[in-house]
Protein backbone atom coordinates (compact mmCIF):
# COMPACT_ATOMS: atom_id res chain seq x y z
CA UNK A 1 0.00 0.00 0.00
CA UNK A 2 1.15 3.48 -0.83
CA UNK A 3 1.14 6.28 1.69
CA UNK A 4 -1.14 9.29 0.86
CA UNK A 5 1.91 11.46 0.15
CA UNK A 6 3.24 8.84 -2.29
CA UNK A 7 -0.12 8.64 -4.06
CA UNK A 8 -0.21 12.44 -4.51
CA UNK A 9 3.35 12.39 -5.82
CA UNK A 10 2.46 9.74 -8.39
CA UNK A 11 -0.61 11.69 -9.57
CA UNK A 12 1.15 15.04 -9.91
CA UNK A 13 2.28 15.94 -13.42
CA UNK A 14 5.36 17.94 -14.35
CA UNK A 15 3.20 21.05 -14.81
CA UNK A 16 1.67 20.51 -11.35
CA UNK A 17 5.15 20.61 -9.85
CA UNK A 18 5.91 23.84 -11.71
CA UNK A 19 2.68 25.39 -10.43
CA UNK A 20 3.58 24.46 -6.86
CA UNK A 21 6.96 26.12 -7.24
CA UNK A 22 5.60 29.55 -8.21
CA UNK A 23 4.16 32.05 -5.77
CA UNK A 24 1.29 32.82 -8.13
CA UNK A 25 -2.35 31.74 -7.75
CA UNK A 26 -2.94 28.52 -9.65
CA UNK A 27 -5.90 29.72 -11.68
CA UNK A 28 -3.90 32.75 -12.82
CA UNK A 29 -1.20 30.42 -14.11
CA UNK A 30 -3.71 28.21 -15.90
CA UNK A 31 -5.90 31.03 -17.25
CA UNK A 32 -3.16 32.15 -19.62
CA UNK A 33 -1.70 28.77 -20.44
CA UNK A 34 -2.21 29.35 -24.17
CA UNK A 35 0.49 32.01 -24.00
CA UNK A 36 3.11 29.33 -23.37
CA UNK A 37 4.42 26.27 -25.13
CA UNK A 38 2.79 24.14 -22.45
CA UNK A 39 -0.83 23.22 -23.09
CA UNK A 40 -1.74 23.65 -19.45
CA UNK A 41 0.68 26.08 -17.86
CA UNK A 42 1.51 29.70 -18.56
CA UNK A 43 5.23 30.46 -18.80
CA UNK A 44 4.73 33.93 -20.25
CA UNK A 45 6.99 36.92 -19.72
CA UNK A 46 5.42 39.15 -17.06
CA UNK A 47 4.70 42.80 -17.76
CA UNK A 48 7.23 45.33 -16.52
CA UNK A 49 6.84 48.87 -15.21
CA UNK A 50 7.97 50.14 -18.60
CA UNK A 51 5.00 48.40 -20.23
CA UNK A 52 2.37 49.89 -17.93
CA UNK A 53 1.87 53.29 -19.56
CA UNK A 54 1.24 51.86 -23.01
CA UNK A 55 -0.78 48.99 -21.54
CA UNK A 56 -3.04 51.35 -19.56
CA UNK A 57 -3.91 53.44 -22.62
CA UNK A 58 -4.46 50.33 -24.75
CA UNK A 59 -6.74 48.76 -22.13
CA UNK A 60 -8.62 52.05 -21.63
CA UNK A 61 -9.67 52.07 -25.29
CA UNK A 62 -11.15 48.59 -24.84
CA UNK A 63 -13.39 49.72 -21.94
CA UNK A 64 -16.38 50.84 -23.98
CA UNK A 65 -18.47 51.29 -20.82
CA UNK A 66 -16.34 54.35 -19.96
CA UNK A 67 -16.73 56.14 -23.29
CA UNK A 68 -19.85 58.20 -22.55
CA UNK A 69 -18.87 59.45 -19.08
CA UNK A 70 -15.08 59.78 -19.39
CA UNK A 71 -14.10 60.19 -23.04
CA UNK A 72 -16.52 62.91 -24.16
CA UNK A 73 -16.07 66.56 -23.24
CA UNK A 74 -19.66 66.73 -22.04
CA UNK A 75 -19.33 63.50 -20.04
CA UNK A 76 -20.17 63.49 -16.34
CA UNK A 77 -16.66 62.40 -15.32
CA UNK A 78 -14.55 63.81 -18.15
CA UNK A 79 -12.45 65.69 -15.57
CA UNK A 80 -11.57 62.34 -13.98
CA UNK A 81 -10.05 60.80 -17.12
CA UNK A 82 -6.51 61.09 -15.78
CA UNK A 83 -7.41 59.46 -12.41
CA UNK A 84 -9.12 56.69 -14.42
CA UNK A 85 -5.88 56.00 -16.31
CA UNK A 86 -4.03 55.94 -12.99
CA UNK A 87 -6.53 53.42 -11.60
CA UNK A 88 -6.14 51.17 -14.64
CA UNK A 89 -2.36 51.40 -14.30
CA UNK A 90 -2.62 50.37 -10.65
CA UNK A 91 -4.91 47.46 -11.56
CA UNK A 92 -2.52 46.23 -14.26
CA UNK A 93 0.44 46.43 -11.90
CA UNK A 94 -1.46 44.52 -9.22
CA UNK A 95 -2.65 41.85 -11.65
CA UNK A 96 0.34 41.25 -13.90
CA UNK A 97 3.37 42.31 -11.86
CA UNK A 98 2.36 41.67 -8.25
CA UNK A 99 0.05 38.78 -9.38
CA UNK A 100 -2.85 39.64 -7.07
CA UNK A 101 -6.24 38.19 -8.01
CA UNK A 102 -9.29 40.29 -8.86
CA UNK A 103 -11.25 39.38 -5.67
CA UNK A 104 -8.26 40.31 -3.50
CA UNK A 105 -7.80 43.68 -5.22
CA UNK A 106 -11.52 44.44 -4.93
CA UNK A 107 -11.62 43.53 -1.24
CA UNK A 108 -8.35 45.10 -0.06
CA UNK A 109 -7.20 47.66 -2.66
CA UNK A 110 -10.51 49.18 -3.67
CA UNK A 111 -9.59 52.70 -2.56
CA UNK A 112 -6.99 52.83 -5.34
CA UNK A 113 -9.80 52.27 -7.85
CA UNK A 114 -11.83 55.23 -6.56
CA UNK A 115 -11.55 59.02 -6.59
CA UNK A 116 -12.10 61.13 -3.48
CA UNK A 117 -12.91 64.82 -3.46
CA UNK A 118 -10.17 66.74 -1.62
CA UNK A 119 -12.69 69.07 -0.01
CA UNK A 120 -15.08 66.30 1.02
CA UNK A 121 -13.54 62.87 1.54
CA UNK A 122 -17.00 61.36 1.84
CA UNK A 123 -17.60 62.12 -1.85
CA UNK A 124 -16.44 59.00 -3.64
CA UNK A 125 -16.50 58.05 -7.33
CA UNK A 126 -15.82 54.42 -8.25
CA UNK A 127 -13.57 54.72 -11.29
CA UNK A 128 -13.58 50.95 -11.78
CA UNK A 129 -16.28 48.63 -10.49
CA UNK A 130 -15.91 44.87 -10.08
CA UNK A 131 -17.04 44.12 -13.64
CA UNK A 132 -14.55 46.69 -14.97
CA UNK A 133 -11.77 45.06 -12.95
CA UNK A 134 -12.51 41.65 -14.47
CA UNK A 135 -12.55 43.31 -17.88
CA UNK A 136 -9.13 44.89 -17.24
CA UNK A 137 -7.83 41.44 -16.31
CA UNK A 138 -9.16 39.87 -19.52
CA UNK A 139 -7.98 42.68 -21.80
CA UNK A 140 -4.63 42.81 -20.01
CA UNK A 141 -4.01 39.21 -21.00
CA UNK A 142 -4.64 40.18 -24.63
CA UNK A 143 -2.20 43.06 -24.31
CA UNK A 144 0.45 40.69 -22.98
CA UNK A 145 -0.09 38.52 -26.04
CA UNK A 146 0.19 41.63 -28.23
CA UNK A 147 3.56 42.47 -26.65
CA UNK A 148 4.85 38.98 -27.43
CA UNK A 149 3.72 39.26 -31.04
CA UNK A 150 5.37 42.66 -31.41
CA UNK A 151 8.59 41.17 -30.09
CA UNK A 152 8.37 38.31 -32.58
CA UNK A 153 7.72 40.75 -35.45
CA UNK A 154 10.71 42.91 -34.50
CA UNK A 155 12.92 39.82 -34.22
CA UNK A 156 11.82 38.70 -37.68
CA UNK A 157 12.53 42.15 -39.14
CA UNK A 158 15.97 42.14 -37.53
CA UNK A 159 16.75 38.72 -39.03
CA UNK A 160 15.91 40.03 -42.48
CA UNK A 161 18.79 42.51 -42.09
CA UNK A 162 17.13 45.15 -44.27
CA UNK A 163 16.31 48.85 -43.87
CA UNK A 164 12.71 49.53 -44.83
CA UNK A 165 11.59 53.14 -44.28
CA UNK A 166 7.90 52.31 -44.72
CA UNK A 167 8.03 49.61 -42.06
CA UNK A 168 10.04 51.70 -39.61
CA UNK A 169 8.13 54.96 -40.03
CA UNK A 170 4.59 53.82 -40.81
CA UNK A 171 3.88 50.19 -39.96
CA UNK A 172 5.83 49.96 -36.70
CA UNK A 173 3.85 52.73 -34.97
CA UNK A 174 0.53 51.17 -36.00
CA UNK A 175 1.07 47.69 -34.56
CA UNK A 176 -1.67 48.10 -31.96
CA UNK A 177 -3.62 44.94 -32.75
CA UNK A 178 -2.95 41.28 -33.46
CA UNK A 179 -4.48 41.67 -36.94
CA UNK A 180 -2.13 44.49 -37.91
CA UNK A 181 0.89 42.51 -36.71
CA UNK A 182 -0.23 39.48 -38.72
CA UNK A 183 -0.66 41.63 -41.84
CA UNK A 184 2.71 43.30 -41.29
CA UNK A 185 4.40 39.92 -40.94
CA UNK A 186 2.83 38.64 -44.15
CA UNK A 187 3.83 41.84 -45.94
CA UNK A 188 7.46 41.46 -44.88
CA UNK A 189 7.46 37.83 -45.94
CA UNK A 190 6.18 38.63 -49.42
CA UNK A 191 8.41 41.67 -49.94
CA UNK A 192 11.64 40.07 -48.72
CA UNK A 193 10.96 36.48 -49.63
CA UNK A 194 14.26 36.24 -51.47
CA UNK A 195 16.31 37.49 -48.53
CA UNK A 196 19.39 35.29 -48.26
CA UNK A 197 18.94 34.55 -44.56
CA UNK A 198 15.25 33.72 -44.82
CA UNK A 199 14.69 32.21 -48.25
CA UNK A 200 14.91 28.60 -47.08
CA UNK A 201 12.59 28.85 -44.10
CA UNK A 202 11.46 31.22 -41.43
CA UNK A 203 10.05 30.67 -37.97
CA UNK A 204 7.09 32.55 -36.56
CA UNK A 205 5.29 30.86 -33.71
CA UNK A 206 2.90 32.47 -31.24
CA UNK A 207 1.97 30.72 -28.03
CA UNK A 208 -1.69 31.77 -28.08
CA UNK A 209 -2.56 30.52 -31.56
CA UNK A 210 -5.74 28.47 -31.46
CA UNK A 211 -4.25 25.62 -33.45
CA UNK A 212 -0.74 24.39 -32.80
CA UNK A 213 1.23 22.99 -35.70
CA UNK A 214 3.52 20.00 -35.44
CA UNK A 215 6.51 21.72 -36.96
CA UNK A 216 7.66 25.11 -35.74
CA UNK A 217 9.37 25.92 -39.03
CA UNK A 218 7.28 26.94 -41.99
CA UNK A 219 9.00 26.16 -45.27
CA UNK A 220 8.73 28.79 -47.93
CA UNK A 221 6.91 27.56 -51.04
CA UNK A 222 9.29 26.37 -53.73
CA UNK A 223 7.03 27.29 -56.64
CA UNK A 224 6.79 30.90 -57.81
CA UNK A 225 3.31 32.27 -57.27
CA UNK A 226 1.36 34.48 -59.66
CA UNK A 227 1.97 37.35 -57.27
CA UNK A 228 5.75 36.93 -57.53
CA UNK A 229 5.58 36.83 -61.33
CA UNK A 230 3.45 39.98 -61.42
CA UNK A 231 5.64 41.79 -58.90
CA UNK A 232 8.67 41.36 -61.16
CA UNK A 233 6.88 42.54 -64.28
CA UNK A 234 6.09 46.02 -65.60
CA UNK A 235 2.64 45.78 -64.02
CA UNK A 236 4.15 46.38 -60.56
CA UNK A 237 5.55 49.72 -61.77
CA UNK A 238 2.13 50.68 -63.09
CA UNK A 239 0.57 49.82 -59.73
CA UNK A 240 3.08 52.03 -57.89
CA UNK A 241 2.38 54.98 -60.19
CA UNK A 242 -1.37 54.52 -59.83
CA UNK A 243 -1.12 54.31 -56.04
CA UNK A 244 0.92 57.51 -55.81
CA UNK A 245 -1.47 59.37 -58.13
CA UNK A 246 -4.48 58.40 -56.01
CA UNK A 247 -2.81 59.92 -52.94
CA UNK A 248 -2.20 63.26 -54.66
Amino acid sequence: MFEPSEIRARLLTEDDELIRGQDIPERMQLATSTLSQSSTLSMHRPLTDDDLEDAAHWVLIQLSSKERDYFRHDGQYFRLLEPLVASITFALRSLFIQTFEVPYIWAHKRDYLSHFNDSDIRTRVDLLDLNDLWRVYAVGQKYRSLVQRRTALEAFYTRLNVADDYFENEIRRRTDSVEVIADATEWLVMKYKDSKKEKDHFQLHFHDDEEQIDSKKWKMPSRISAYEVTKRSIISKLAEVYFVSTLC
